[in-house]
């Protein structure tokens, strides 16, 4: 009499998750409160995600991890972190982020930075004066030279802080009036301050960069971000398809965010940035032009990601609802679809789950619930 083995495959869950407004927009620890728009995974959806998917001591792989928001939750839950990105100036800041130094760290190192220092006038010229005032450039460049002379903590976190506020809208930045997201070319920003009949003010240095390290310092520097002996935090030059760096069947949990269209699109898109950070500018590209060359850059993450990940261990998808073109494109069906014509070898579709950022000052019943994104969770076969 012979034995028949039955392999059974449960079938998918569908889930909803709400998310109160305000801990969608920020949320979590108050290191999360820089660069909040290159990350589509928000603190709260992010813990979420760590807690349920993933056990402590396990290792979680973000292949786009922007500025390190991912890392942050991982390690505060307990798990070792992996990112990696295509933007030299973003593993920089990432790293950063998750070896942040103390407000009075920060303090004694501007102490020895001589703000008041002449420069050649000429490094002014050009793009420069559109932006910034020529004391406040005068103290940017005297502190850059300063922070390239040493590779201690304080001044990579100050590298970070000083990222953070370069430009903006608020007289918090050191800049003209502009975008905290994007950096207009010269001849934009000199248009926009004609237009607001503006011209560049002066802006301490020192203290804009003490009021913001205040404010992502308030709760704190947590144990798990002071202590590098416990836990992994390493960030790396790479791209999705190809972290090469990460070891066969090492990961537990890959979070996935693939860059879409008007939705999730990373990077810190501003030249100025990157003349800070030292890092070239990434070359610019036409981006995703139709759903089918998204579904075949999102395949080749699937597959370099079944490297990685562990049997038993998982991705999860995030992705939203959008159009290229006079087309809309529901990318988490793209990647159910995917998953079940190219990769189930490799993957089963575990469930979905949709997320909706709710206003608590009213009930859902109103109708103020509204679907943002979905997450489509897979389990390595």
């Amino acid at each position: 009499m012979s034995a028949v083995l039955k392999l059974v495959q449960a079938e998918a869950f569908t889930e909803q998750l709400e998310l109160p407004a305000d801990a969608a927009s920020i949320g979590g620890h108050s290191l999360q409160g820089g660069f909040q728009y290159c990350s589509p995974w928000k603190p709260s959806l992010a813990q979420y995600v760590i807690q349920r998917f993933s056990k402590k001591g396990a290792v979680v792989l973000d292949p786009l991890c922007s500025t390190g928001h991912v890392g942050v939750e991982a390690l505060l839950a307990g798990r070792h972190f992996v990112g990696c990105t295509e933007e030299h100036g973003l593993v920089k800041l990432a790293q950063a982020r998750l070896a942040p130094a103390d407000l009075a760290e920060v303090a004694l190192r501007l102490q020895f930075v001589p703000f008041k220092r002449p420069v050649d006038i000429r490094g002014y010229s050009g793009p420069f004066p559109h932006f910034f005032d020529a004391d406040t450039f005068r103290e940017l460049m005297n502190l850059k030279a300063s922070l390239r002379s040493s590779r201690d903590g304080a001044s990579e976190f100050i590298v970070f802080i000083v990222a953070s506020i370069l430009h903006g809208h608020t007289t918090g930045h050191l800049s003209a009036y502009s975008s905290p997201s994007e950096c207009l070319v010269p001849e934009a920003q000199m248009a926009l301050n004609r237009k607001r009949g503006e011209v560049p003010s002066y802006r301490a240095v020192s203290a804009r960069i003490l009021k913001k390290a205040a404010g992502l310092l308030r709760d704190g520097v947590p144990s798990a971000l002071a202590s590098t002996d416990k836990l992994r935090r390493e960030v790396f030059f790479a791209p999705a398809h190809a972290v090469d760096r990460v070891e066969t069947s090492s990961v537990d949990l890959a979070m996935v965010a693939p860059n879409q269209p008007g939705i999730f699109e990373h990077g810190i898109s501003s030249w100025l940035r990157s003349w800070w950070l030292g890092a070239d500018l990434p070359e610019s590209s036409q981006g995703v032009r139709d759903a089918a060359e998204w579904r075949d850059s999102t395949n080749e993450v699937l597959v370099e990601m079944a490297r990685v990940v562990k049997s038993g261990g998982r991705v999860v998808v995030r992705t939203g609802q959008g159009r290229i073109g006079s087309k809309v494109v529901h990318y988490n069906r793209e990647v159910e679809s995917l998953v079940r014509e190219c990769l189930p070898r490799f993957w089963r579709i575990e469930g979905s789950i949709s997320e909706r950022v709710v206003d608590g000052a009213r009930s859902r019943t109103e109708g103020n619930a509204s679907r943002s994104s979905e997450l489509v969770i897979l389990r390595r076969n």
